[in-house]
């Protein structure tokens, strides 16, 4: 697909309410005639408790070591075109080696696996291919994701069990999965619950809540800009400003103050830019 744009272009790709609880969000990404460095071919990922499915439509990626830059590439591998990740306690860096044109998709994890996915993700479920296989003969990505959704939707609404929460953030979802852990099951004590909601995700009580607090401090610091950070730890409910920032380091790698600075003027934190556009 050619296009006259000399910039790259994100774009976040919403689900319709027919796939609330299954997808939550879609990140679209086109570098093709941008001319970045080798640098700004880098890509920032924070980590998340979503299942992900990337969809490589032109060029090739490399997934670099943590803490590792864009040089240490010789040692990584190519991702194959289609590659399925599980939830990341940690964040997550890529590296294109020229243009890259590519979907990817945060898929909650108990979806996943209704949808017919393996914990460890190590294969993409028929449903989700063929869906895909819809937006990659797609000429353009709103095209695509139309035909990806109209063609998943059906298959979602066949499998999905009958109490299923419609989230459309992981703070909703997290609570569902709490709902859903607690009405199900015989034993109804905490310990019971906890085992329940990691057997449907996977992950632990404690890591979901991790996770639904860092996008109540992304809102947070989406709708304040400026607000001192002391402040944006209070409101988002850590104990200090330190806490705070080591919360932060674990999910994205960077304090709270580079964080910030990088979002608003480096290329390689341009999903952290289109994820902001959630709030």
């Amino acid at each position: 697909m050619r296009r006259v744009s000399m910039e790259p272009i994100a774009r976040l790709l919403l689900p319709p309410p027919a796939l609330f609880g299954c997808l939550l969000v879609g990140v679209y990404r086109n570098t093709r005639g941008a001319g970045l460095s080798a640098p700004d071919r880098t890509n920032y990922f924070p980590a998340s408790p979503m299942a992900t499915v990337t969809l490589i439509r032109h060029g090739s990626l490399h997934l670099l070591p943590p803490g590792a830059d864009w040089t240490a590439t010789h040692d990584c591998p190519c991702l194959p075109r289609l590659t399925a990740m599980p939830p990341q306690e940690t964040p997550v860096t890529s590296w294109s080696p020229g243009d890259v044109e590519a979907l990817t998709l945060g898929i909650y994890p108990d979806a996943w696996r209704t949808l017919g996915g393996d914990p460890a993700c190590s294969d993409v479920p028929p449903p989700l291919a063929r869906a895909l296989a819809c937006f990659d003969a797609a000429p353009d990505p709103e095209t695509g994701w139309q035909g990806f959704c109209d063609t998943l939707a059906p298959h979602w609404t066949q499998a999905r069990p009958t109490l299923w929460h419609r989230a459309t953030n992981v703070t909703d979802w997290v609570k569902g999965i709490t709902t859903r852990a607690a009405l199900t099951g015989s034993g109804r004590s905490l310990r019971s619950v906890e085992r329940r909601m990691q057997r449907f995700t996977g992950q632990t009580r404690r890591t979901l809540e991790f996770f639904s607090a860092i996008e109540t401090l992304q809102g947070i610091l989406h709708r304040n800009t400026g607000t001192p950070l002391a402040e944006i730890a209070h409101e988002a409910g850590y104990a200090d400003q330190s806490h705070m920032g080591r919360a932060v380091r674990r999910a994205t790698g960077f304090s709270p103050a580079r964080l910030n600075r990088a979002i608003q003027h480096d290329e390689p934190f341009w999903c952290y830019r289109l994820l902001g556009e959630m709030f």
